[in-house]
């Protein structure tokens, strides 16, 4: 019978593969797999009380769901052993990811964290320098950035010779809002911004005296937003 493994056996890897605070917080306490939640079969129990609170519980316990989309939970958890076992990077990525989840508030991003995971597991690479770049933005992420994000990607991207740009309507009315979440963009490196040029303005479209442009990491973060609708039971 096949060795069944849970975020117990995962904290005890880290711990032996890399030197890690997360990996003691993890490592402190009891984790398993119990019970059958939708939409998959498991929910992290078993907490100590010098592990994590129960809302941080929580945050892990979307993680898995997001991980194990699609997947048997078992399995996935397996993988993720055998992930965190094969090199020290890797085992830096799942521990900052933990922490990761642990400091966001916007149960969205625990879904997507566990996605991002997912896509490595069975090919045992490391997360690209655009996912990287998006699970830090997640971090400080709210409710309101992601659902204007999508909305910006999909409605407001015009081609131009310097790059995607952002292009509201003129008289757009959530602009202040829009233009909030553009800055969030910017300062986590999912948008560039520069200042308008002479010239530049166009008839029909909000004379703005920033242009924000898409950056790499955008499609990125777009990608797993609508991967991980599908796991969300909102939104």
């Amino acid at each position: 019978m096949a060795q069944k493994y849970d975020l117990t056996d995962i904290g005890n890897a880290l711990s032996r593969v890399m030197d890690n605070p997360m990996t003691k917080i993890i490592r402190s306490g009891s984790i398993g797999v119990l019970g059958v939640v939708n939409p998959v079969a498991g929910i992290v129990g078993g907490i100590g009380n010098d592990l994590l609170s129960e809302y941080n519980t929580f945050k892990l316990g979307h993680l898995l769901n997001g991980l194990a989309s699609g997947f048997n939970l078992e399995r996935r958890l397996n993988e993720l052993y055998n992930y965190v076992n094969s090199s020290p990077e890797k085992a830096i990525i799942v521990a900052n990811l933990f922490k990761q989840t642990v400091n966001a508030e916007c149960p969205k991003v625990y879904v997507i964290y566990g996605l991002i995971l997912a896509n490595h597991l069975e090919t045992l690479t490391e997360f690209t320098h655009e996912e990287l770049i998006v699970c830090k933005a997640l971090e400080n992420a709210t409710d309101y950035d992601l659902k204007n994000f999508k909305e910006i990607m999909e409605n407001y991207l015009k081609p131009t010779s310097n790059g995607r740009r952002i292009v509201f309507p003129k008289d757009f009315a959530d602009i202040a809002a829009f233009t909030t979440t553009c800055d969030w963009c910017v300062y986590n490196r999912i948008f560039v911004s520069r200042t308008a040029e002479w010239g530049e303005m166009e008839e029909g479209i909000l004379d703005m005296s920033t242009y924000y442009y898409e950056a790499n990491p955008a499609s990125v973060l777009l990608d797993n937003i609508n991967a991980a609708r599908q796991t969300w039971n909102y939104g």
